[in-house]
Formats: C-alpha cells, structure tokens, sequence
C-alpha cells in the first residue's frame, strides 16, 4: 500500500469506511481482526491498531472485549435530510434583534456545555504558532505600528490573502483587496456600497443571524430564497425574483452556509455568475467557510466566474486561525473605491497590530497543512455528533449532512418548540442554537443549529442525550 504523507493507517481506515458505506459490511457486521490487517497488508500491529482506534474516534466501528471490531454506524442509516426551504415569496423587514440580545443573555454562563460554537475550538487552532508571531513581532516592532495604518490594510498581508485566493480558482492582486475588522464588517459595508434603507436583499432561507443583524441595522428588507440543504439557493426561484425586480442585490453563504451546511456545485455558481450579469445585480458572497471542505478539493466561489466586478466577495481567517484577531477582507470589483471610502468613514483603517502577527504567522507556517488537519478534525467530529444525534433523537428527526463548514441543522417533529427547549436545556447547563434566529420570517420554530467546532467528548455526547430527552418530553 501506497503511503500518504506517513499516515498509511489513513488510507486503509478511508477503504474501510467506504465499504460500511457501501453496503459491503452492515451495521453489526464484525470486522477483520488486527492480526488480519497485518497480514494482508503488510502493516505493523500497531498501525493496524491505529486504524480501529480513527475508525472508533469517527463512531464508524465499536471494540467488544475478545471479541474484535464491529461496524457500528453507516452512512446510509441516517436521518433524513430537511426538505427544501419554503419561505414566504414576500420580502419584509426583519427585526431580530430584541431575540437576539434575550437568547444571549439566558446563553450566557461559564460553566454551560455550549453545541454552539462559532469557530472552531481553540484546540484545534495554532495557538502555540501564533504566540511566537506575536513574540517575534514583539521584538522586531518599532513605532511603526502605532499610528493609523492604510485604508486598505498591510500590504504584505494582502499579499498573502492574494496568494490564497489561488485556491479558489482566482489570481487577484493586492490592490483589489481591503482588509477589514471581519468578515461581518465586510459584509456590512458592501451593503452600505450596493443598496440603501428600504431596498430589499435576497438571502438565504435559513441563513445565519449575523447577516440578518447587518440587514436589519441598515433599515433594509429581506427576501429569503427556497434553499436545499445540499445544494443551497434555487436559482429558479432566485431568477423569479430578478425577473420582478423584487431585490437590488444578493447576499449568500455559498460554500457550506451556516446554519445548514449547504454548498452551492461549482456549475450552479457558474450559472449564479450568468444571472447576475444578465439583470446586472450585485452578489454579496460570504465565503467565511470555504476554507473547511471535507473532500479532498476546495469548493470555488461565484468570485472566480465573476467577469463584470458584480460579485464582492468577503472572507476572513476567523473561522480556521483566530477568530480574536478580527481579521476579514473584501474584494468589491466595480465597487472597490465606494467601499475605501466608507471603509474611511466607518473605522479609518483596520488595526495594524494583528495583521502584522498574521503576516509573521503566514510568513514562516504551512498555512496548507494546518488547514488540513483542522479539516480532519471537524470531519470527525461531524461525524461523532451526527451518530450521537440518530441514537439519542427521535426517529422522526432530520438532519444535514454538511461536507464542510461547523454546522448541523436539525428539524425536529412539528410539536416541538425549540424556544422552551432551549430553556429547559439552560437548565440543564446545555446551550444551543434555536432554529427562529436564523430567518427574517416568523419560522423554524421546530429546529435548532448544532456545531461540529468542539473535540467530541463524554460531556458533549451527555449534551445531546440530555436535549434528546428533553425533546421526548414535549412530545408526550
């Protein structure tokens, strides 16, 4: 057997779980002994073992004292996926906010198990990496730091963003980029560039709340978007509405959206690249999130088929290096220079500090292996929550199957209030996401968002137990 980078115990554990998922080994089905593996593949006893032990961490097979390994999970027994979103085809103001803050302040306690998660666990970050940036930065610094920096960022660090951008299927250059204090500022002031209160944004339905609040705080409306939890937006629907002239621009999370993990194919941004261009609206393209594919190859964004500079495209390190940093950037095409001048207007420049400890980090580190690693991990542990979720939900229960990104929808039976849930599960020192947080409507009140950010343990398997619980109890 081919080795891979070393981790030859990778390889045949990936062969192993391609036969439970096809079907090849069910669910009880005992498994070739250590020893077996040895033998056959010509391996050592201890990297035999190492396979078993990935496949357990993964929740795929279970040892059973003398009597070896046997599969206990597979693909093809899952929840089922949610339908396609049916949000209202009327848009209208939204106005989250007020839940918003309440859901914060009953969330808010340090010794909750939280499954909400809005970057990956600091264990699974190069926080030691980061320490010595900031040391080396430390002892290198002059005074050059201290006053403001350029509107449009560190220009070595927009070298680096530049570089990345290769990944996604684009060669920009520095000049096209403006950095910003995340992505969530990105957002907003393409907003502020391409539409004013009262105009109407398309979105997603659901999409996540942070969009909802940047809408929400311009005064301006929502049209949420039918939107499959494969697949993501309708572009049929999303024509409709370009038809009509029912929204002056797009806003969309098209690479594994949060909260459903949905991911736009490459040809469906092709063809959002066409539309776009053809009724000559802007797309505002989140892509916080691309980074963290679980297949071997990274998703594109709308940005890369984007021939006319309709498409502002804005990402941050957030979600993948240090979400503290507030670090994020944008590139507006058509709208780069009305985006430098609100930039100016909104914050003058973004810290310079944190942008030369990112540079120095980016400097001297394989942000390509990091990022693989960290892409593993969330792999995994999607796959630990969502066997925790089939055992401990109701059978009923609806899940997604996201190939990316740090977030599971779920759709629980119609009875089930998601809001009194969240309350009860408080209680319980559990906290999670309610599912009416993430659209402008008056829905989702059956569902909640879960995260994949933290390592699985025997406390956040009890979490899920425990809301499975509470879920039983509103349905009696």
């Amino acid at each position: 057997m081919k080795k891979n980078n070393g981790f030859i115990y990778l390889q045949l554990a990936e062969k192993i779980q391609q036969m439970i998922s096809g079907g090849v080994y069910a669910v009880g089905d005992k498994l070739p002994s250590v020893r077996s593996l040895h033998q056959e593949h010509g391996i050592s006893i201890s990297t035999a073992l190492q396979v078993y032990t990935h496949l357990e961490k993964k929740g795929w097979v279970e040892a059973r004292e003398k009597s070896g390994y046997f599969v206990h999970y597979a693909h093809n027994i899952r929840p089922k996926l949610p339908p396609i979103s049916d949000p209202l085809p009327t848009a209208g103001k939204v106005q989250i906010n007020e839940k918003l803050a309440m859901f914060r302040k009953t969330s808010r306690s340090q010794k909750t198990i939280s499954l909400i998660g809005a970057s990956p666990d600091t264990s699974l970050l190069p926080s030691a990496k980061l320490k010595k940036a900031l040391q080396l930065c430390a002892r290198e610094l002059d005074t050059s730091y201290i006053p403001y920096g350029d509107i449009t960022g560190h220009e070595p660090f927009r070298r680096h963003i530049a570089r990345h951008c290769l990944n996604w299927g684009r060669a920009v250059t520095p000049r096209e980029i403006i950095v910003t204090n995340g992505a969530i500022e990105a957002t907003v002031l393409c907003l502020r560039a391409v539409a004013k209160a009262g105009d109407t944004i398309a979105i997603e339905s659901p999409t996540f709340f942070g969009l909802l609040l940047g809408i929400e705080s311009l005064g301006m409306k929502a049209l949420e978007i039918p939107t499959d939890p494969v697949t993501g937006i309708s572009l049929d629907k999303l024509e409709d509405a370009f038809k009509q002239k029912k929204v002056q621009a797009c806003l969309f999370v098209t690479n594994y959206n949060n909260p459903l993990g949905s991911c736009m194919p490459d040809n469906s941004k092709e063809q959002l690249a066409k539309l776009l261009q053809q009724y000559q609206v802007p797309l505002i393209e989140d892509d916080v999130y691309g980074d963290l594919h679980f297949a071997p190859e990274r998703p594109r964004t709308v940005k890369s088929y984007d021939e006319e500079g309709l498409v502002l495209y804005c990402s941050s390190w957030s979600k993948s290096i240090a979400a503290g940093l507030r670090i994020g950037w944008v590139m507006g095409g058509r709208y780069h220079e009305k985006l430098a001048q609100l930039k100016f207007m909104t914050s003058a420049s973004t810290g310079l500090l944190p942008q030369l400890v990112l540079t120095k980090f980016l400097d001297q580190q394989r942000l390509d292996l990091h990022l693989k690693s960290l892409r593993q991990a969330l792999n995994m542990q999607t796959m630990q929550i969502t066997k925790a979720i089939q055992e401990y939900f109701p059978g009923e229960t609806q899940l997604t199957r996201p190939n990316g990104g740090i977030s599971l929808w779920v759709v629980l039976p119609p009875k089930v209030n998601t809001w009194q849930l969240h309350e009860a599960a408080v209680e319980q020192g559990i906290t999670f996401t309610p599912g009416s947080l993430f659209s402008s409507q008056d829905r989702y009140h059956n569902c909640i968002r879960l995260t994949n950010s933290n390592p699985w343990n025997d406390d956040q398997e009890w979490a899920i137990q425990t809301i499975g619980g509470l879920i039983r109890k509103q349905l009696k």
